[in-house]
C-alpha cells in the first residue's frame, strides 16, 4: 500500500485499561467515544479481556482486547475468543506472548499463534504486536528483532512497551526503520498516573531498564521529585517525532493503569486539536 500523506488530525490516541469492574465506570464518565485497549490479566486471561471489551464496545468505544498466546488453551478456545470478538463487532486485536509458565496450551509465543489467527475465518481486521524499546528480560536483542520482523509480515501495527526514557524510544524506532520495519508504530507512554502508583506498577510489569536509567541519574526518587510528571516529560520529548513522516508514528498509546479519566483530561490539554482516529486508519498507514 502507498504511504499515507501525513495528517496530524488522524493521529491515534489509545488508552490502555485493566479488565476490572471499575473500568466500565471510568469509561462511562467520559462523554465521547474513546479508543481503548484492554490488557490480558494473569488471573482471568483473554476471556475477561474480550468480555470487558465487549461491554465497552457496547458503550460506543472502539476496543482492542489483548490476547496472550500462552494463555490460549487450544484451537477451540481461540475459536471462541475470535467468535466473541466478531459478535461484539470488535475488529482489532493486540497479540502478546504473555508470561504464563508453563503455557496453558500449545502456543508458547505470539509468533506461534499469529499465523493461526491470520488464517482464521474470524481474523480481526487489524492485528497489533509488541515492540520493546528497552529489550526483553528473557530474550536477547537479536532474537527479539528477528521475531519482530517475522511477525510484522502478517501484522498491521506495533505498540511499544511502557518506557520512561524518550531517547530509548526514539533510538528503537530509528533502529527498527533501519532494519526494515515499515509498520506504523503506536508509541507507548505513561498516562497521567500518580507517581508512586506508576513506579509500583512499572516494577510489577518489569520495566526494568527505565527504572535503572532513573537510578543512574539521580536515584529512584528523582522520578517522584521532578516538577514535571513522567507523562509530561515523555510526551513533550516525543510529540515532535509524530510529525516526522520517516518514522511513521500513528500516535500515542497511554498506559493509564485505570486512571482513565485523569489521563483523558490530561491528553485533551496536551493535544487540544487532535482528533481520535478510527482503527480503520491503520491499514492506510501500512507502508509494507
Amino acid at each position: 500500500m502507498g504511504e499515507r500523506e501525513h495528517d496530524n488530525r488522524r493521529h491515534v490516541s489509545q488508552f490502555e485499561v485493566l479488565p476490572l469492574e471499575r473500568t466500565e465506570g471510568e469509561a462511562a464518565r467520559i462523554d465521547e467515544p474513546l479508543q481503548l485497549t484492554v490488557t490480558c490479566s494473569p488471573r482471568h486471561g483473554p476471556d475477561e479481556s474480550v468480555d470487558v471489551g465487549r461491554r465497552l464496545c457496547a458503550r460506543g468505544h472502539t476496543v482492542t482486547p489483548h490476547i496472550a498466546a500462552r494463555m490460549v488453551r487450544d484451537r477451540a478456545h481461540l475459536d471462541a475468543l475470535l467468535g466473541s470478538m466478531v459478535d461484539a463487532r470488535i475488529e482489532d486485536l493486540f497479540l502478546i506472548g504473555g508470561d504464563a509458565d508453563p503455557p496453558h496450551g500449545p502456543y508458547s509465543s505470539a509468533a506461534e499463534l499469529l499465523p493461526v489467527i491470520c488464517e482464521h475465518r474470524h481474523r480481526p481486521r487489524t492485528i497489533g504486536i509488541a515492540g520493546y524499546p528497552e529489550g526483553h528480560p528473557q530474550i536477547d536483542d537479536e532474537t527479539l528483532w528477528r521475531a519482530l520482523l517475522d511477525k510484522a509480515q502478517c501484522s498491521d501495527y506495533v505498540t511499544t512497551q511502557l518506557c520512561f526514557d524518550p531517547n530509548a524510544i526514539v533510538a528503537w524506532i530509528d533502529a527498527a526503520r533501519e532494519r526494515g520495519l515499515t509498520l506504523p508504530v503506536l508509541v507507548g507512554v505513561p498516562g497521567a498516573v500518580d507517581r508512586a502508583k506508576l513506579l509500583k506498577m512499572a516494577m510489577q510489569i518489569g520495566v526494568g531498564s527505565s527504572l535503572r536509567f532513573v537510578r543512574k541519574q539521580r536515584g529512584l526518587l528523582s522520578l517522584i521529585a521532578r516538577p514535571a510528571t513522567p507523562a509530561d516529560r515523555v510526551f513533550d520529548a516525543l510529540e515532535p517525532c509524530v510529525d516526522d513522516p520517516r518514522r511513521n508514528l500513528m500516535g500515542f498509546h497511554y498506559y493509564t493503569f485505570n486512571q482513565l479519566v485523569e489521563t483523558w483530561e490530561w491528553e485533551r490539554e496536551k493535544r487540544p486539536g487532535a482528533t481520535i482516529a478510527a482503527r480503520s486508519d491503520v491499514k492506510e498507514a501500512d507502508t509494507r
